[in-house]
């Protein structure tokens, strides 16, 4: 046996691993199938194919005998080496073979024969891509024992390789390295080979390699085998790319915000906005710019919510149209409850989305009950919330409806976000660049989340923000206690739906409680009432309870909007 090399070649060791058909997926055979002897004879042309002639003798158990030529193998821990089948015949006891099936599979071509008693089956069949190059220069080799679902006792294997100038062998299971029982290279450059059993499953391949006077072209043909590791690599191509395109994609969504979505005009720090109106009759409050409690919510956050809801109602029950009645506990330790009742329907004088919440509320009638009102008016608040989204634009606070804004711009990210898991399994399929598409994904995201803060204000609606921003500095830091005891209450109900929307409930229902100068019990204070003996002292908690409980009837099972 002559090795000419005590290393093995690139070339070599791809056809030792470990195949991509595995032994499961080798043709089933019967029991008593008996392979008595083999041989084979191969030819390179020429144009580096490798023309392959095996003659097999068996006693066969069954009408056919099967056998699979496998057409990808592992060459190294990314790629699969591949070669081409073509042109294959096969005859038995001489007779063009009956029954001769060609099937291709994934990764091989299963050839079937149908066969009786003791037969000899002669193949015949053409190789392409069999001519690699290498560091030692260009090499040629295939597992020419291949596909037996049963053992070979003894192989005689001639292969006519011009310019052949060493040989090596290998046999037994895929992945073996064990030497063939006799290699060598015979004075006419033709490979003689030798191997005594090749297991059922088994392979025999040939490596030998080519002088510098060989005319005969490299064609091997590799294919990147998916790995997860694979699709995803993090080198500097795929990651430079991958940073490329999410920075193309922030940048992209910084521009829209930098252009489409900052407010018009600066909103200014400014002074404490004093609500106050000083008139004949005594202080008198007055809002900023006549904005309205539900307005100062949708023009603080962009979004008409639960909040904004609330305090609407309640600043309806301050200017009239409706009262809040608490009604006794139950027991002890019962829930508080109220009822709702309308006091007229309210004109031309009221916005349009106060108006539609008046008649969302009292659409079964004039009277209606806290805690049986959330699943009756939830559906109904649609219309609210589009009236309260109209109204900010009709007031030249907003350019486009806030909800709208945010929509197309969610919407545009969610599309690209796709777009990005799409193109993440396409080049996670065919390439390496699956980073690529990830880094789409994070894009669209960026440009969604970009998008919740995109609804851009006027100058005009900035310079309202700035006069809420004073409100609420003024409604945080001040009291009522500096105005005349007479218009101390009145003053402090009205503050008190700006109070709500602005998260300062707690204060302004106890600076209206503190307007209680004596412990009899009180019968209301017009908007608001109580169950017998009680005082306006308990309103602070009373106000508070009301808020949460309508606002939680509004948000419960579902979200509002």
């Amino acid at each position: 046996m002559s090795l000419k090399r005590r290393l093995l070649p690139a070339a070599l060791l791809s056809c030792l691993t470990v195949p991509i058909v595995a032994f499961s997926t080798l043709p089933a055979h019967a029991a008593d199938d008996r392979i008595s002897a083999y041989s084979a004879q191969a030819t390179l042309s020429k144009d580096g194919k490798l023309t392959v002639k095996e003659t097999v003798d068996l006693t066969a158990g069954g009408s056919t005998f099967s056998r699979t030529l496998a057409t990808r193998v592992r060459a190294d821990s990314e790629r699969d080496r591949t070669y081409d089948v073509s042109d294959v015949t096969a005859t038995v006891n001489g007779q063009p073979a009956q029954g001769l099936s060609n099937e291709s599979t994934d990764d091989g071509r299963r050839i079937t024969v149908n066969v009786s008693g003791q037969t000899t089956v002669v193949y015949s069949y053409t190789v392409d891509n069999v001519v690699a190059e290498s560091t030692e220069g260009r090499e040629v080799s295939w597992p020419i024992v291949q596909g037996f679902s049963t053992a070979v006792p003894r192989a005689l294997v001639s292969v006519n390789v011009p310019f052949a100038t060493w040989v090596t062998c290998f046999a037994g299971r895929p992945g073996s390295g064990m030497p063939c029982t006799s290699s060598q290279l015979a004075e006419s450059a033709e490979l003689e080979i030798q191997q005594n059993g090749v297991p059922a499953g088994g392979r025999l391949t040939f490596l030998t390699g080519l002088s510098s006077e060989a005319t005969v072209q490299p064609n091997a043909t590799y294919k990147t085998r998916w790995t997860l590791g694979h699709a995803f690599t993090v080198d500097s191509s795929t990651l430079g790319l991958a940073v490329l395109v999410l920075g193309l994609g922030l940048l992209g969504a910084a521009g829209l915000w930098f252009l489409r979505g900052r407010d018009a005009g600066k909103v200014g720090a400014g002074a404490p906005e004093r609500p106050v109106l000083e008139g004949a009759d005594g202080p008198q409050f007055a809002a900023p710019d006549g904005i309205r409690p539900g307005q100062v919510g949708t023009v603080v956050d962009e979004t008409a919510d639960v909040v904004d809801i609330t305090a609407t109602l309640l600043d309806l029950a301050v200017r009239n149209y409706l009262t809040i009645v608490e009604l006794p506990r139950q027991s002890q330790f019962g829930r508080l409850d109220w009822e709702l009742h309308r006091q007229h329907q309210g004109g031309p004088e009221l916005l349009p989305y106060e108006k539609a919440l008046l008649d969302a509320v009292f659409a079964d009638g004039d009277t209606v009950v806290v805690s049986e009102l959330g699943s009756a008016l939830r559906p109904r608040l649609g219309l609210v919330r589009e009236q309260l989204y109209a109204d900010v634009v009709t007031q030249g606070w907003f350019a486009s409806r806030p909800d709208a804004v945010r929509n197309r711009w969610t919407t545009a990210g969610v599309v690209l976000a796709g777009a990005g898991v799409v193109l993440t399994i396409v080049l996670a399929i065919v390439s390496k660049f699956g980073l690529v598409g990830f880094a789409l994904i994070l894009a669209g995201l960026a440009l969604a989340l970009v998008g919740q803060v995109a609804p851009a204000r006027t100058a005009r609606g900035a310079a309202v923000l700035g006069r809420v921003a004073g409100l609420q500095r003024y409604l945080t830091d001040e009291t009522s206690a500096n105005l005349p005891q007479t218009h101390r209450l009145e003053f402090a109900s009205r503050c008190l739906p700006y109070a709500a929307v602005l998260g300062l409930t707690e204060k302004w229902a106890a600076e209206i409680a503190a307007t209680d100068d004596d412990d009899d019990p009180d019968a209301g204070i017009g908007w608001y009432s109580g169950p017998a003996d009680w005082h306006l002292s308990d309103i602070g908690e009373s106000l508070s309870n009301f808020v949460t409980s309508f606002g939680g009837s509004l948000a419960s099972a579902r979200r509002l909007f």
